[in-house]
């Protein structure tokens, strides 16, 4: 039995007894008072366990006090351990049974009581004291269902946020292997079929392409372990996420013998956010990877362009170019969810047989 219970049997018990203090005039009756406050204190052991039982218990308890000769002196170890139980009762206990159970235990004792006193004032101030012991109980029950239930609402919400993140990682993982695996692919098979085209009239050409597979299965091949590094989330240091440093080599990758491609950058380089250069690389990848696949361009061209109060990118190709009524695929719908992350926005300029533009952009004067 809980700790809590001992202690507050023994202080209702002692309590009782105090009540009597110059009340009891011989042994006998101090033995009985003692015997009958124990009989009261001793059911709220198991209050917590079978609340409603105690009262029952000592509703019993209190009626044959009152049939005793010494009933006068009963009435304070009584209503003390009775209106613990019922408060208990009260606050463990739902709907209209506790009520029930309460009156049928204490009825009794009242029309005993008034009976032998021809005393009902007497007995409407206990009725009184144990409703409002009953009613604090309530309010304390009321307020802990309250409590209990506000507690699963927000472990229910906070359940549904670990979802929606779940979620939101999941896309962004899927974004990141659609770039990287796209774009490996769609460089590998241009330059394998390079190399297998001047194999016998240039193999010098030929060898240059092999090379650059080479270096784009182990541009892939880091980025995946960069990704995976993520993923597993742990403390120890990973691999460096690729940024803004590295689309100078990202834009040599993508030249061809049919599509030249140039860098440029403008403005005065600073450090920015962390997460501003991974995002920027991520969306040139799409847009290189686009241009390969799609515009039948001879000529790329990528700007970084570092502005008083934000950073831009440009990519732009003099391609074939779409027309106005395009729709927007999962590499561009990829390319804005990763920029709204970071409050950036993407622009896409396009006209049929005028080339592809798109220009990212994110602020940075919020950035320390």
């Amino acid at each position: 039995m809980p700790r809590i219970d001992v202690c507050l049997a023994a202080a209702v018990w002692l309590a009782g007894v105090c009540t009597v203090i110059g009340q009891a005039q011989s042994g006998a009756e101090w033995v009985i008072v003692t015997a009958f406050a124990a009989a009261c204190s001793a059911p709220l052991l198991w209050r917590s366990v079978a609340p409603l039982r105690v009262v029952a218990v000592i509703g019993a308890v209190g009626l044959i006090g009152q049939l005793l000769p010494t009933s006068s002196l009963l009435d304070g170890p009584f209503l003390l351990a009775f209106a613990l139980a019922i408060g208990t009762a009260g606050s463990s206990a739902d709907g209209w049974r506790p009520v029930l159970v309460v009156t049928a235990a204490i009825l009794p004792s009242l029309i005993v009581g008034a009976w032998q006193a021809e005393d009902v004032g007497g007995s409407v101030l206990t009725v009184g004291w144990l409703a409002l012991a009953f009613t604090i109980g309530r309010a304390i029950g009321l307020r802990r269902s309250y409590l209990a239930v506000r507690a699963a609402n927000l472990r229910l919400e906070r359940a549904r946020e670990i979802e929606r993140e779940l979620a939101a990682e999941r896309l962004a993982i899927a974004r990141d292997l659609h770039d990287v695996i796209a774009q490996s692919v769609e460089t590998v098979s241009m330059q394998a079929t390079i190399g297998a085209h001047l194999f016998d009239s240039d193999p010098g050409a030929a060898r240059d392409a092999l090379l650059r597979i080479r270096s784009a299965s182990t541009s892939t091949s880091r980025s995946i372990r960069e990704m995976l590094g993520v993923m597993r989330a742990s403390d120890q240091p990973s691999d460096r996420l690729a940024g803004l440093e590295d689309l100078a080599d990202l834009v040599s990758a993508a030249r061809s013998e049919t599509c030249a491609a140039s860098f440029a950058i403008s403005g005065e380089p600073r450090v920015v956010d962390s997460s501003i250069g991974p995002a920027l690389y991520r969306v040139v990848q799409e847009a290189l990877t686009n241009v390969r696949r799609h515009a039948r361009a001879s000529l790329v061209t990528v700007e970084l362009a570092w502005q008083p109060a934000e950073i831009a990118v440009t990519v732009a190709d003099d391609g074939v170019g779409a027309s106005d009524d395009l729709a927007e695929g999962y590499g561009l719908r990829g390319m804005r969810e990763r920029l709204a992350l970071i409050g950036g926005r993407l622009e896409i300029d396009t006209e049929a047989q005028r080339g592809f533009r798109v220009r990212a952009s994110v602020p940075t004067e919020a950035v320390p």
